[in-house]
This record gives C-alpha cells, sequence and structure tokens, in this order.
C-alpha cells in the first residue's frame, strides 16, 4: 500500500471514529441538553456584546430581558446593584449566567422568583449555583396547590447554600439607594399559581418599570380594585402576552408607553396573543419581542428611555 493511499486511510478511520463519537454523545445528551452542551462550551458572550455595550446598558438603570425563549428571565442593573427576576427553564440556566458573566456580575443583590413554573425558575437552580445571592423572594402557596419537583429541588438548594429567603409581602419596598423596588402579590385565596405571581415595580426618578410575571386578568383587576400604584412607563406584559392577561383596562390603568414580550419563536402557545397586539397598537404603545428581536435592554437616566436588541439571524 502506498504511503498516500495509507494516509487517506488513516484520514477516513478518523473521520469516521469522530461521527461515531458525535453520535453516541447525541444518544446520552438528548436533543435538548445537546444543545445547552455546544453553548457551555462556546467561548465568551459575543452573541450578546452589542446590547451589553449598548448606550442602553451604560444607563444609570438599565432592565436587561433576556432571551430565554418560551421563558423568563429579566435583570434589573441599577449602578452597583444587580436585581434579577426569573431565569428560564433548566435548559436556559447557563445561559442566564453567561449574560450575568458577560456584564461582571459576580453577585445578585435580589432575586425574585415570581412563581414555580418550570418556564420561570427552572435555570434558578444553575444561576445559584454559580452566582451569589443576597436575598431570595418568592410567594407563598397555599398547600391545596402540590409543589412540583423543580420547585422542591430549588428550595433545598435555598437552604443547603444559606440563602436569605423571605415570601413575598404585598407593597414591600426595598431600596437601593436612589431606586425603588415594590412588590405586589394578591391577598386572596387562589386555585391557580399563576395567580400568585410576585408582581414587581422599578421606580428610579422619572422613570417606571412593571414585571408581571404570569399574573392574570383576575390578579390585574384585584390590583385595580386596590388602588395599586402600578402606573409605569414600560411594561413586562404577563405570561408571555396571552390574552389571559394584559386586559384593555389594566394597559389604561398603567398607562405605559413601552411593552415587552419574553417568549420564544413559534412557541406553541402563539405567544404573545393577537387580542393583546391589537391593545398596544390601539393605544399606540411601542412594544419589542423576545422571538423576533433577541434580548431587549431598556436604559433610563431617570427622564429620558434608551433602547438596545440584540437582533436574530
Amino acid at each position: 500500500m502506498g504511503k498516500i493511499e495509507k494516509q487517506n486511510k488513516n484520514s477516513k478511520n478518523i473521520i469516521f471514529a469522530i461521527v461515531v463519537v458525535l453520535i453516541v454523545l447525541f444518544s446520552i445528551f438528548g436533543k435538548n441538553s445537546w444543545k445547552k452542551l455546544i453553548k457551555s462550551t462556546d467561548a465568551g458572550t459575543p452573541q450578546y456584546s452589542s446590547v451589553q455595550s449598548s448606550e442602553a446598558a451604560s444607563k444609570d438603570l438599565s432592565v436587561h430581558y433576556i432571551d430565554v425563549e418560551q421563558g423568563d428571565s429579566t435583570l434589573i442593573r441599577f449602578k452597583d446593584y444587580n436585581i434579577l427576576i426569573d431565569a428560564g427553564k433548566s435548559d436556559y440556566g447557563d445561559t442566564v449566567v453567561s449574560y450575568l458573566n458577560g456584564m461582571d456580575i459576580e453577585k445578585l443583590d435580589l432575586v425574585i422568583a415570581t412563581h414555580p413554573d418550570a418556564d420561570h425558575i427552572g435555570g434558578m437552580q444553575y444561576v445559584l449555583e454559580h452566582i451569589h445571592c443576597d436575598r431570595y423572594i418568592m410567594p407563598q402557596l397555599p398547600s391545596n396547590i402540590k409543589k412540583t419537583k423543580t420547585e422542591a429541588n430549588l428550595i433545598s438548594i435555598l437552604k443547603v447554600n444559606k440563602i436569605n429567603t423571605e415570601y413575598a409581602v404585598n407593597q414591600k419596598e426595598y431600596d437601593f439607594d436612589d431606586m425603588k423596588l415594590t412588590t405586589f402579590i394578591t391577598e386572596q385565596q387562589r386555585d391557580n399559581k399563576n395567580d400568585y405571581s410576585v408582581v414587581a415595580k422599578v421606580t428610579y426618578k422619572d422613570s417606571s418599570f412593571l414585571f408581571m410575571g404570569d399574573a392574570g386578568k383576575t390578579i390585574e383587576k384585584e390590583f385595580i380594585s386596590a388602588k395599586y400604584d402600578l402606573k409605569a412607563d414600560v411594561l413586562k406584559a404577563g405570561h408571555h402576552g396571552s390574552s389571559k392577561s394584559t386586559s384593555e383596562d389594566f394597559v389604561k390603568y398603567v398607562q405605559p408607553s413601552i411593552s415587552v414580550f419574553s417568549c420564544g419563536v413559534d412557541n406553541e402557545y402563539g405567544h404573545p396573543h393577537n387580542e393583546v397586539l391589537t391593545i398596544m397598537n390601539k393605544y399606540d404603545i411601542k412594544y419589542f419581542r423576545t422571538d423576533y428581536q433577541g434580548t431587549v435592554v431598556i436604559g433610563t437616566d431617570g427622564d429620558k428611555y434608551f433602547t438596545a436588541t440584540q437582533g436574530k439571524e
């Protein structure tokens, strides 16, 4: 056998071996974990560089609606303070951590788990294992709502790591220098865990942001009746833009000029629903969608707003 022919044969054997290894890895890790493995070995976070280095991100207060597909995760950054609301599904915990690393964040001053749905807290365990957390807030659900395995595992992690954990209190204020965060939560007995979503409002000078979790129209109506101070310039629409949330009455009550929908590309639920988009258009509310625009950053100096979007290929 000639030297060149022998080299070609060796090359073919190497390629065949690589293919076999890839097939075995795929069968072991599965589709979702395979995607996660690829993401976790990706050097750095170049896909976020445009928004992380944007003018919007450089302002005193910047809110980062992280693209975690059909889920929720929002970073609130004010001066040296960092607040995280939710962390997407379990497959996206590393996405959130990667984003935080890209912002040079080593500590979270406050973490809010709006409610125990997997698309909101699934990635939280990974986050807590990699980023220090000073205080963790979650809703106290009644005993008639059974804990999920995801929720139980997360509670165990909180205890093991001795993270300062508290149940959300209605209309409780948290001060971060001259920025204020207020939590709102239903005061009535509910059967749906979405209705126990911790709603948060952030105010800084003349700017304001409202984050609705998966709170539905029943909660919106309760809050309106209670005359809570929910007026905000930027509304994180409830339940990924589902028609079960963001009623016209609620939009008129909040009076936002900007809205953000966190949802996945071609998601099975059809979020955001046309009924909600129609309301946005009716009241001339500019809206952003993570399924179309990727991660969205809205920054403010306390007066004007600046926006940046990651964009999707």
